[in-house]
């Protein structure tokens, strides 16, 4: 195995080779002070406690990180490396040269394994201990700091310069490994919130949101929660698949699908399902606001999906198709909402009286038409206007159902921010969507407008108060082109 690769695998195995190196050659120096410096006794034996000392180290290491952890280990670790420069240091009896090597080399440890500043100053004053009583019972006492032969000099910075140059490039190789794994684990990251995004197209965005956070679980289970519930459709859509192309038919699903699934969204509404053309929506779960303020929410949705669907017929007309128009259906009631299903496959949705009450009040009611409940109505009377209909009779439904037509919505506000216009007369029809419309497109618009509004004058002083219009040649307003 390459000696690289050893060292990426390998971290543990490296720390006692590099130790083992550390080791050798202290004893090394040891032995070439030995035959070369007068006045030596036992030095030749400090090899021998070196040898022990290495033995010992794996068995002990493997123990503090079983009984402790790795800080332990490595401050006891670097303790014993202090311990035996100290007996080296009193073996060459802190030859000048020698011993600044050493002390680079213990600082280079103490950075190297990050201990800290108390440990160091610790493990310090024990090497002091253990320095004064191997010069005493062991080595003897001579004049400190003398002069290193040449042969010593040359040999301590060779090691030196060795140690920490294996060092460094453990550490080079740790740093470009570590930085690999992480780009790889990064991008196994974001492989897989991309999985999550594509999936969590299949599921509720606020169950996924729920089960990202860890706050639910993907398991069956249900609760009894009062919500509003809203089935809406199209009316004649059935009939319109059976002559119209695949093609064309998708389109028009998938158009109608995406502009009233983002509208939902934006209300923070939970997407049961699509039915063909049909799309459950309810509010109160997993997210809720409140159950008089999940019903207004509702309602404010629809209102706004029915005026979507005005801009989208208009449009869908240009194309050549036939007039499209919704059906809305909304009740507010306790169901059960939750994972049904099995274990390897569950569905998100609601079971209850109310599920089914807001899909009839939907078959039931008019073209462009919002047909509420009467619970929902008494939630939301305050800032709705509903118009009552006449109790009716519904499919799996016991007794006469109680119903509300809604109107408008109660403002006071000034609709000098509005987005939307739509106002129909018998002969007059404006529908403005300001965000479809491009900035340089303004003045074309305020001509058109100034042009329809000088007509109407005209045609105003033209006519008399019995309805009768006299046109004169010189009252007649030509309609320039707008776009000439």
């Amino acid at each position: 195995m390459p000696l690289d690769d050893w060292i990426k695998k390998e971290p543990k195995q490296f720390e006692y080779f590099h130790r083992l190196m550390g080791y050798v050659m202290l004893s090394l120096v040891t032995l070439v002070y030995h035959y070369t410096q007068p006045d030596t006794q036992y030095q030749i034996y400090l090899p021998v406690f070196l040898l022990g000392a290495l033995l010992v180290t794996p068995k002990l290491s493997r123990w503090l990180v079983y009984r402790y952890n790795n800080k332990v280990k490595r401050t006891v670790l670097f303790i014993i490396d202090i311990v035996i420069i100290a007996v080296m240091l009193a073996a060459v009896h802190l030859n000048l040269v020698l011993t600044f090597l050493a002390i680079f080399a213990l600082l280079y440890a103490a950075i190297s394994n990050k201990i800290s500043f108390l440990m160091v100053s610790l493990a310090s004053l024990i090497g002091i201990v253990v320095f004064y009583s191997a010069t005493i019972f062991i080595f003897g006492f001579h004049e400190y700091f003398e002069p290193t032969s040449s042969e010593l000099t040359v040999l301590g910075f060779i090691c030196l310069i060795t140690y920490f140059g294996v060092g460094s490039f453990y550490q080079r190789s740790q740093v470009q490994f570590m930085a690999k794994k992480k780009d790889h684990y990064f991008d196994q990251m974001n492989r897989y919130m991309e999985f999550a995004n594509q999936l969590s197209r299949y599921a509720p965005l606020q169950l996924w949101q729920s089960i990202m956070k860890g706050e639910s679980e993907a398991k069956i289970e249900y609760k009894r929660k009062k919500l509003t519930i809203f089935f809406s459709d199209i009316q004649g859509f059935t009939e319109l698949s059976e002559t119209l192309i695949p093609d064309d038919l998708a389109f028009l699903l998938n158009d109608y699908l995406s502009h009233m699934t983002e509208i939902a969204k934006q209300y923070e509404a939970t997407v049961d399902k699509f039915m063909g053309d049909a799309i459950l929506i309810f509010f109160g779960d997993p997210h809720s606001q409140g159950v008089e303020q999940d019903a207004k929410v509702c309602l404010e949705m629809a209102m706004v999906m029915r005026q979507q669907m005005k801009l989208l017929r208009e449009r869908w007309v240009k194309m050549g198709y036939p007039p499209l128009h919704i059906r809305m259906g909304i009740s507010t009631g306790y169901c059960h909402v939750g994972n049904y299903g099995a274990a390897h496959r569950m569905a998100y949705t609601i079971v209850g009286r109310d599920a089914n009450l807001a899909a009839r009040l939907q078959s039931a009611a008019e073209v462009d038409e919002i047909l509420i409940s009467d619970d929902t109505h008494q939630l939301v009377k305050n800032d709705y206007l509903c118009a009552p209909k006449a109790p009716i009779y519904l499919k799996g439904i016991k007794g006469p159902v109680r119903t509300w037509q809604v109107m408008e919505k109660y403002s006071s506000k000034k609709t000098d921010y509005q987005r939307w216009f739509d106002y129909e007369y018998k002969g007059f029809h404006l529908l403005l969507n300001l965000d479809e419309v491009q900035n340089f497109e303004y003045p074309e618009l305020i001509l058109v407008l100034e042009k329809m509004i000088k007509r109407l004058q005209t045609q105003q002083r033209m006519t008399n108060s019995e309805g009768i219009v006299k046109l004169n040649l010189e009252d007649e307003v030509i309609v320039e082109d707008v776009k000439s």
